[in-house]
């Protein structure tokens, strides 16, 4: 298996790696992840870097602004060629389909919510339309009170008159 560090992504160089148990540990005595490269340059091949060549000054751990440079390739390299090539494109294709899967997962929801949208408009609809009628009914009675109040007020001065 061939090793090499990745300084070009920083400088720190790593000089103790150690295995415990198949899990590769570099100095910061984090244990490394095995990671798959996708670039056109090595697709599908395997590698270990520390956990912590991830964090970087965007990371809400303040206490690890630093990054770990501690890379090595798990598998040989393949030799430039068909294989390669295959493998690249069918990551490709594969993550193309991924997104097309998710796209219409979401269209699908998208049509869920506009026609839940449509039911939750059409309630309010219906819900102002009897609030409308309910102010004209209330319109009514108030003028139906408004006549019997006059003709209590015309009888009591009628009675009040006659005697």
């Amino acid at each position: 298996m061939s090793s090499s560090s990745s300084t070009s992504r920083n400088q720190l160089q790593v000089t103790h790696v150690q295995s415990q148990e198949g899990v590769k540990v570099c100095d910061c005595v984090v244990p490394a992840k095995e990671r798959t490269c996708w670039k056109i340059t090595n697709p599908g091949r395997r590698f270990w870097n520390c956990q912590n060549s991830m964090v970087g000054p965007d990371s809400l751990d303040f206490d690890k602004l630093w990054k770990c440079s501690f890379f090595e390739w798990k598998d040989e390299e393949q030799a430039d060629g068909y294989y390669k090539n295959l493998l690249y494109s069918l990551k490709q294709k594969l993550d193309a389909k991924d997104e097309m899967s998710k796209m219409n997962n979401l269209r699908r929801r998208i049509a869920e919510v506009e026609f839940l949208l449509s039911q939750e408009q059409y309630k309010v609809a219906k819900s102002e339309k009897e609030v409308h009628d309910a102010m004209k009914a209330i319109g009514r009675y108030r003028m139906i009170v408004a006549l019997l109040v006059g003709c209590l007020a015309l009888c009591v001065l009628k009675l009040g008159g006659s005697m």
